[in-house]
C-alpha cells in the first residue's frame, strides 16, 4: 500500500518551568529509567518517562519529548499504513490535550518527513543505484537491509531505503525518501519553529515542494539507457569532485540528466513522487526537471 505520511519523527524542547512542572507530574507518563550528565562542573540528574511511543526526557533546565507521530498514530506498533495531513495534526492535538501543552512553547529541535512511494523498478535496484545527493555521495550505514544515507548529520541528510523490508507483511517494494535534520537553522528555513507550525495546513505544501526539490538534486544512475559507460562509473564523478572546479560537477549531472532524454528514471520517481504528494496538496508543482547548479 502507498503511504501518503510526511511528518514521522519530531523532537521537542520545552524551557518554560510551569508547563515543565505540568507535564512531568502528569500521571499517564511511566517511570522508563535516569542517568547522570555533568553541567557547568555539576552532576546533574536526567529523568526519563514514557507514554506510549513518546519519550519525556528531563533535565536541568528544559524537557525534551521526542517520538514518532505515525507510529503514535498506531499506538507505537508501526509506521507503514497511510497517516493523512488531518490525522498527523490530530495527533498533535491529541498530545497537547493529554498533556495540556502549549504548542507555541515547543520547540521543534529534531525533524523528520518524508514520503513512501511504489516505483516503477524494484525498490532494490532503485536504491543501490542513488549515487549523489548534492555533491554528497549516499552510503550505507548498515548492510541489514537496502538503506542509504548522503548529506551533513546534523543540518540535513537525505535517507532513502527500502520500506517494505521493516514491515513485510504490511507494504511491498516501497520507497523511502526522507529529509531528517537535528539543527533549528535548517529546520527553521522550513517555516517550522514551534510544534504549533504544525498545525497549519499550508506548512504541509510547503514541506511537498521542499522534498521534490531535494529529489531534483540526487545522481541516479539510470542502467536502462544507452549512455557513455563513463556516467555509471563512480571513479568519474569521484574525480570530478576531487579535481573539478566548483561548478563542474553539477555541469555533468545536468549532461548526463540530457543524454538519458526526459523519460530517465530519475524522472519517472519523480513524476511518481508529485502524484503522491499531490494528493495532499492543492498547490501545483512546476513540471519541468530543476537540477540546482550551485
Amino acid at each position: 500500500m502507498d503511504d501518503i505520511k510526511m511528518i514521522d519523527f519530531i523532537k521537542l524542547k520545552i524551557t518554560d518551568d510551569t508547563l515543565i512542572n505540568n507535564i512531568w507530574s502528569n500521571d499517564l507518563l511511566l517511570y522508563d529509567g535516569k542517568s547522570e550528565k555533568r553541567f557547568n562542573d555539576e552532576i546533574k540528574e536526567i529523568m526519563i518517562k514514557k507514554y506510549k511511543n513518546f519519550y519525556f526526557t528531563k533535565y536541568h533546565k528544559r524537557i525534551e519529548i521526542s517520538g514518532s507521530l505515525h507510529y503514535f498514530f498506531n499506538n507505537g506498533v508501526h509506521n507503514s499504513n497511510d497517516f493523512s495531513i488531518t490525522e498527523c495534526i490530530n495527533k498533535i492535538n491529541d498530545l497537547k490535550d493529554l498533556f495540556n501543552l502549549d504548542l507555541h512553547k515547543c520547540k521543534i529541535i529534531n525533524l523528520e518527513f518524508g514520503v513512501n512511494i511504489v516505483p516503477c523498478i524494484n525498490v532494490e535496484d532503485l536504491v543501490h543505484n542513488l549515487m549523489y545527493h548534492e555533491k554528497r555521495q549516499f552510503n550505507r550505514p548498515t548492510k541489514h537491509f537496502y538503506y542509504k544515507i548522503a548529506g551533513n548529520e546534523a543540518y540535513k541528510h537525505i535517507k532513502a531505503y527500502d520500506k517494505s523490508v521493516q514491515f513485510p507483511n504490511l507494504c511491498k517494494n516501497t520507497f523511502r525518501f526522507e529529509v531528517k535534520s537535528k539543527q533549528s537553522k535548517f529546520i527553521n528555513s522550513l517555516k517550522l519553529f514551534t510544534l504549533n507550525d504544525l498545525t497549519n495546513k499550508s506548512i504541509y505544501n510547503y514541506l511537498s515542494n521542499v522534498l521534490i526539490k531535494e529529489w531534483d538534486k540526487v545522481l541516479l544512475f539510470d542502467l536502462s539507457k544507452k549512455i557513455e559507460e563513463k556516467y555509471f562509473n563512480t571513479l568519474f564523478w569521484e574525480d570530478i569532485l576531487k579535481n573539478g572546479n566548483r561548478n563542474k560537477f553539477n555541469n555533468q549531472k545536468i549532461r548526463y540528466y540530457k543524454k538519458l532524454g526526459t523519460e530517465n528514471l530519475h524522472s519517472q520517481i519523480r513524476k511518481i513522487l508529485m502524484e503522491k504528494l499531490q494528493s495532499l496538496k492543492t498547490v501545483q508543482f512546476p513540471t519541468n526537471i530543476y537540477l540546482e547548479t550551485a
